[in-house]
């Protein structure tokens, strides 16, 4: 491959890559526009909806249909952008930010990062990343630099360009920025062209289908009713509280992170991207999966199942294995564990992916004190996890 030459990224229908090399966009072309709204031209539209898809595990939780949640109930104290990156007139990138002024100085998030959207990222089109991050960081200096800032990156995957844009940044020295990593978060996903949709567990599941077809009729149902979808989520709702009864409840006993799906949900189904599925035994439903999908692109989100009555059949398994049909009989090629390394996800031959918890601080004295804090919680956080592991070895 010839020096500054990119390759192609795979299709998300899993066929072979496409062989016209990507050519990096300069930086020096690239502007920043500003929207207070989700709104676009179609042509605008046509391009987002094609960069979307060709990150289709990141891109799910940048599509407007999810991003209208937050900008529908923005966080308190927040005011949220679109911005928009452009080379020339044509759009290249975006990237969905939330602001806030605390002690001074301003504190920016990549919307949704550690408060839903199990990824979230700076989206452009194949070999503009580069570029737009770079903008990206170049513009928050100009922007909220006389102050400081501090980026607050939840939730971001490994490969993202922000990591290289803090580095190189540093090495130009025309953005004063530094880079503060906080957590690293596995996330397992089922290469489901490579391997299948492989054995569920060592211990079969073929009795626990048997156990379940004793207690009635058994049927799945991929919803595509909004009615029906909302209803799933308020059944959903409740097989969670039970599973975390007496734990600290569940997230979705949240009043706002409920009135957020209930927006997202008929538009996810509009744009043909929700994924619910009802499994249903004796005339009721016993299990939900709200799963996301772009393309031949399958995503894990919740699940949940009626403990109660299902007793000593593994039904969070049964669940689990027949989204995982679903999405291989729907010609799916990738079925994406999301956010959580739980150990029954792990019973299917997994790859992982990384996300982070980071942030970019400028070099504002309030912004890198701040920094200099959660720096420091991090590290008691951390002793106090390690005298707890040995307390309990003794």
């Amino acid at each position: 491959m010839e020096p500054g030459v990119i390759a192609a990224r795979v299709p998300v229908d899993g066929g072979a890559p496409a062989v016209t090399p990507v050519v990096p966009l300069p930086s020096d072309r690239v502007q920043i526009e500003r929207r207070n709204g989700l709104d676009l031209a179609p042509d605008d539209l046509a391009i987002f909806e094609s960069i979307l898809a060709t990150r289709p595990e990141v891109g799910v939780f940048m599509s407007r249909a999810w991003l209208s949640g937050f900008f529908d109930e923005p966080p308190a104290g927040s005011e949220l952008s679109l911005l928009l990156f452009r080379d020339g007139a044509a759009l290249c990138g975006f990237v969905p930010i939330a602001v806030q002024t605390a002690r001074g100085h301003a504190r920016i998030s990549l919307l949704g990062g550690g408060a839903g959207s199990d990824r979230v990222d700076v989206m452009a089109r194949p070999g503009a990343e580069v570029a737009c991050a770079d903008v990206l960081l170049k513009w928050l200096c100009d922007t909220f630099g006389q102050h400081g800032f501090v980026l607050e990156l939840r939730d971001v995957p490994a490969d993202s360009p922000l990591w290289g844009a803090a580095h190189r940044a540093g090495l130009r020295g025309d953005v004063h920025v530094t880079l503060a990593v906080h957590d690293i978060q596995p996330q397992p996903w089922l290469n489901i062209a490579a391997h299948g949709a492989g054995a569920p567990s060592p211990d079969p599941l073929d009795k626990h289908r048997r156990w379940l077809a004793k207690r009635g009729a058994v049927w799945t149902d991929l919803l595509n009713d909004p009615e029906e979808a909302l209803a799933a989520l308020d059944t959903l709702v409740a097989f969670l509280r039970g599973r975390w009864a007496g734990q600290g409840g569940s997230a979705l006993d949240n009043p706002v992170r409920q009135r957020f799906h209930k927006h997202v949900i008929p538009r996810l189904l509009d744009e043909g991207r929700l994924r619910m599925i009802r499994l249903a035994a004796d005339g009721r439903a016993v299990g939900i999966f709200y799963g996301l999908s772009v393309g031949r692109w399958w995503g894990y989100y919740l699940a949940g199942y009626d403990r109660d009555w299902a007793g000593r059949i593994h039904l969070g398994r049964l669940m689990l294995a027949t989204a995982i049909e679903q999405a291989c009989s729907h010609g799916a090629t990738e079925f994406d564990f999301l956010k959580g390394a739980e150990a029954v996800k792990y019973l299917w031959p997994v790859d992982e992916r990384t996300t982070l918890d980071a942030e970019i601080a400028s070099d504002h004295a309030s912004a890198q004190l701040t920094r200099a804090v959660h720096s420091a919680r991090d590290t008691a956080a951390a002793i106090a996890k390690s005298a707890r592991a040995w307390s309990h070895r003794r």
